[in-house]
């Protein structure tokens, strides 16, 4: 299986998991979430990290700026989308607009990206020319 397969998955199993969480299906699906303390910040940074790691690795672009710090394009996409859907929850009645939230999910694109961009070095050094 390629990356981007895995990537489209992974984007697909995300998209539903919002969609349960904005129905309000969300604790029969992950009851644990609101028993284990930080369970959801945690899960905002494993889950945006992942979606940044695999996107970064699917669709490589250049950073802005020279630090390997500094954000891809890719990573600039995803932060808007992200943004865009924890405003969206301010106007959902089941669901919270949370700026921790927004900054765990900020954390999990920055991890995410730095992960890519060191693998994709990796394996740019470790190919033969």
């Amino acid at each position: 299986m390629n990356i981007r397969a895995i990537t489209i998955g992974f984007v697909l199993f995300l998209i539903a998991a919002v969609i349960i969480a904005n129905t309000g299906n969300g604790e029969y699906f992950w009851p644990f979430i609101h028993k284990v303390r930080h369970a959801d910040k945690a899960g905002h940074i494993i889950l945006f990290g992942t979606l940044s790691f695999l996107c970064n690795l699917t669709f490589p672009s250049r950073r802005f700026g020279r630090r390997p710090f500094l954000v891809t394009l890719t990573t600039l996409v995803l932060l808007v989308v992200i943004s865009l859907e924890e405003i969206s929850q301010a106007f959902i009645p089941i669901r919270h607009c949370h700026l921790f939230d927004w900054l765990a999910g900020l954390a999990g694109l920055a991890i995410g990206q730095i992960a890519a961009l060191r693998c994709t070095r990796r394996l740019d050094h470790e190919t033969p020319s």
